[in-house]
């Protein structure tokens, strides 16, 4: 695992932001790829985990999805909560109910059957990306839980990614982009789409 890398790599982390997660400032879902911030000691990982708290931190994914969204642009205002048939899932539920969730899309490539999308999380609600698609009615492709049951393409993971974080740096006054591409396995799903079009 990510946190057992870490480890590895500096054997010190580990009394940092707790014992279950050791210098991890946020997370992202097990098969979703991309950026992650780790801090290095007690004081980056306070001024970090301040700024996802304080929503200033701006986040970018990448996501295919089966189908396409009923606008090419728009933000989803839906609250979220567990499941209350399903623990081990996460829901939409009405207002009052669920916890604020808030995302910006846009499409970036629309093709027959798929759309690739730019989501912008303004909270950071547990699979709130994936959840929002399915509502979109364009679930994301290889999502196995709030997916299609059959899946489009072929893909051993959801086709989701972390691509673009803006941040202040501990002692720092102005964000920082960083930025990171589509792993190789998505990539060339996302060329074999393309070149069918």
């Amino acid at each position: 695992t990510l946190v057992n890398a870490v480890l590895g790599y500096d054997p010190d982390i580990e009394g940092i932001g707790g014992e279950e997660r050791p210098g991890l400032v946020h997370r992202l879902d097990k098969d979703t790829s991309g950026l992650i911030v780790l801090a290095k000691n007690d004081k980056a990982h306070h001024w970090l985990q301040d700024q996802f708290r304080e929503r200033k931190v701006e986040k970018t994914y990448l996501a295919l999805v089966d189908g396409k969204p009923p606008t090419p642009f728009g933000r989803v205002e839906a609250p979220i909560g567990r499941d209350p048939s399903h623990r081990k899932k996460m829901a939409i539920l009405r207002v009052g109910k669920g916890r604020e969730a808030v995302s910006e899309y846009k499409t970036l490539e629309s093709f027959r059957h798929h759309t690739l999308l730019e989501f912008r999380p303004h909270t950071g609600r547990t699979h709130q990306i994936r959840l929002h698609c399915e509502l979109l009615g364009c679930p994301i492709v290889g999502d196995e839980v709030y997916g299609k049951k059959k899946q489009t393409i072929p893909l051993s993971r959801h086709f989701l990614h972390a691509l673009r974080l803006r941040i202040i740096l501990p002692g720092e006054k102005e964000p920082r982009l960083f930025e990171v591409g589509l792993p190789e396995e998505l990539m060339s799903v996302l060329d074999k789409v393309r070149s069918e079009e």
